[in-house]
């Protein structure tokens, strides 16, 4: 009987089917909160959400496959992967919704000052207004359109807001077919833009991408969101922008260390709205990716190249081992 690792809290937490699924299908599920590399001695296959899988790891494994159970595979050492060609494959899509959708609420929050006029009733029991912002007719500017920034867009197109899209990886023509505009120069995004969202993996080229410079174009009016990764924003710089006003507040759902340090200098800034990394955690999100996660391990095994391989260089190796692609 095949062995699978499970390390993500949601796998199977609101419904029973994507272990039923797995077992079904004769594997025997492990669960475990860390990645112990004896274990990993001793399974065929890993489901895994944001821990660190790491070379060492991988290189003395009996792993076949690495499914992620997510989209961002920065905690994973692929080129590790690619050596012993184990497939790494990724939930696309299944969390789209659910992050676009806490974008969306940043916005709105941001806008309106909500937070801080919770705080002010709730805590303080204190009876102040806040002036906000209408959403409609602001310009919002989406870097990266992948699947997560598709949605985004298409939200706020229907909220009346004017999209500017900064994906040098992506055709003009589908940006524009969403109704959003093209623009070449990153500059000039931040420059034009009343909220600037980031939806972009992270990586050697985007670590740190919104650093002093990039702040320094921003308006002083406009609110900085990221519910991609931490590491694409320089902390230090954005807590000087937020303390000193250079911009009016921000929005991240990630950090470059999860969980940050009760100390950070982050939760001094009143301008500043932080969450959990909660971006894919809704019902919805959390089965899709339980289920395609599975779907991979079970598909691997039953002799198929699972769909969704982010290392691709292994496919080729896998032809020669007999997979056959899923049409």
């Amino acid at each position: 009987m095949k062995k699978v690792l499970i390390v993500t809290r949601t796998f199977g937490k609101y419904s029973q089917e994507p272990i039923d699924f797995l077992r079904k299908n004769g594997f025997e599920t492990i669960r475990a909160d860390t990645i112990d590399p004896d274990v990993l001695k001793d399974v065929d296959a890993l489901i895994v959400g944001t821990h660190p899988v790491t070379a060492e790891m991988i290189e003395n494994s009996r792993l076949k496959i690495i499914a992620k159970h997510g989209v961002g595979v920065d905690n994973i050492d692929l080129n590790a992967a690619k050596k012993k060609g184990i497939p790494v494959t990724i939930t696309s899509g299944a969390n789209s919704l659910s992050v676009a959708e806490l974008t969306i609420a940043f916005i709105f929050a941001l806008s309106r000052g909500l937070v801080w006029a919770h705080n002010r009733l709730f805590q303080e029991k204190k009876w102040e207004g806040t002036i906000g912002q209408e959403v409609s007719g602001k310009t919002l500017g989406v870097i990266g359109f992948g699947a997560i920034g598709r949605e985004v867009v298409k939200k706020a197109v229907c909220l009346g807001m004017n999209v500017l899209v900064y994906d040098p990886y992506v055709s003009k023509d589908s940006v524009r077919l969403s109704e959003a505009t093209p623009v070449d120069d990153l500059d000039h995004l931040l420059g034009e833009s009343d909220f600037v969202s980031l939806h972009v993996p992270l990586n050697e080229s985007t670590r740190n991408m919104i650093g002093e410079r990039e702040i320094s174009l921003m308006k002083k009016s406009a609110f900085l969101i990221n519910t991609s990764r931490g590491g694409l924003v320089d902390e230090e710089a954005l807590v000087k922008a937020l303390k000193e006003g250079k911009i009016a507040g921000a929005a991240l759902d990630v950090f470059s260390e999860e969980p940050p340090d009760s100390n950070s200098p982050l939760f001094e800034c009143s301008n500043l709205i932080t969450t959990a990394h909660i971006g894919a955690h809704t019902k919805e999100a959390i089965y899709r990716m339980n289920m395609m996660a599975a779907q991979a391990v079970v598909d691997f095994f039953s002799g198929k190249i699972p769909k969704y391989v982010v290392n691709e260089e292994v496919i080729d190796l896998l032809k020669r081992k007999g997979l056959q692609e899923i049409s």
